[in-house]
């Protein structure tokens, strides 16, 4: 095994960072879904970063990966991408939207309880981190809080948060915010492409909404990439999730506000408002295609 000091930077960078992506999956008609929030739970969906002088919130891969287990959707390893790979990229982007997808596993196979691969996949993300030089990001305190975290699911995730900030900071003070937004990128398309691939997502109605949701958060992405991209080395990967967005202008969504109600004993405070997903049935399958194209494009 290697040292600690390794796998422990990779945890951090895979788990958090590194990642901005959310599971969905897409089928006929319309689903509703209610939102509760209870304020001291130790997770987020989101996280908020900043890019060209802008707010943007990220979806929690962390949380997408729960999400698909609580829809009951099977774990598949086989799913993942190939860890040799890595390897085999050069550029600064291929690294970077691999480095997201590869996070986006980590997160997946963490949740999922798989040990082996989640250690061979902090090895890849360990090496990708080191050719972009974004393995400093974490201190040592923040290392060994996620080495005796590994068995605790909760601690884990709200580690996460904190190292995803982390990374983010540095990034933006090394002036490698393009690295940051095509990380995000790539472990988006990760997390969405393995809820899609899943058959039985088509049919819950939760993930169906996640979908739709995502159209706000594909919309960000773009522009992450278009404020950070300054030398245009991106293009490809802009145009394609242009594409994307094209088939996502399909998808609507009526969020309906209803007032949220605080039990103060519990210190929970319950939102009761409703979001109502559309995605017409003919653009399930597309989606679903341009999503796969994209993960396939990021690791030809």
């Amino acid at each position: 095994m290697a040292a600690f000091h390794s796998y422990s930077i990779t945890l951090g960078l895979g788990i958090s960072l590194l990642l901005a992506a959310c599971g969905g999956s897409g089928t006929e008609g319309d689903g509703t879904g209610t939102d509760s929030l209870a304020t001291e739970q130790p997770t987020k969906d989101s996280e908020i970063i900043g890019i060209g002088g802008k707010l943007f919130s990220i979806p929690s891969p962390a949380q997408t990966a729960l999400a698909m287990r609580k829809a009951g959707l099977k774990y598949q390893k086989d799913l993942t991408a190939p860890l040799e790979k890595g390897g085999t990229l050069t550029t600064k982007v291929a690294q970077s939207l691999a480095l997201g997808v590869y996070g986006a596993d980590l997160a997946y196979v963490t949740v999922h309880k798989d040990g082996a691969r989640a250690m061979a996949t902090m090895q890849a993300i360990e090496k990708l981190g080191g050719q972009l030089g974004v393995t400093n990001a974490f201190d040592r305190t923040l290392l060994d809080r996620f080495k005796s975290s590994m068995n605790n699911e909760d601690s884990l995730l709200r580690l996460s948060g904190t190292a995803f900030r982390a990374a983010d900071q540095y990034l933006k003070m090394n002036e490698s915010e393009d690295v940051s937004a095509l990380v995000l990128a790539g472990g988006w398309v990760e997390s969405l492409y393995l809820t899609v691939s899943d058959a039985a997502a088509l049919k819950d109605q939760a993930m169906v909404n996640r979908i739709g949701e995502q159209k706000s958060t594909l919309d960000a992405l773009v522009q992450l990439i278009e404020a950070s991209d300054k030398e245009g080395m991106a293009a490809e990967m802009l145009k394609a999730m242009k594409d994307l967005q094209a088939e996502f202008s399909a998808v609507t969504s009526t969020y309906t506000f209803a007032e949220p109600v605080t039990d103060a004993a519990a210190k929970t405070t319950f939102i009761n408002s409703t979001t109502q997903v559309s995605i017409p049935a003919e653009k399930v399958a597309t989606i679903t295609a341009k999503v796969t194209a994209i993960r396939n494009m990021i690791l030809a």
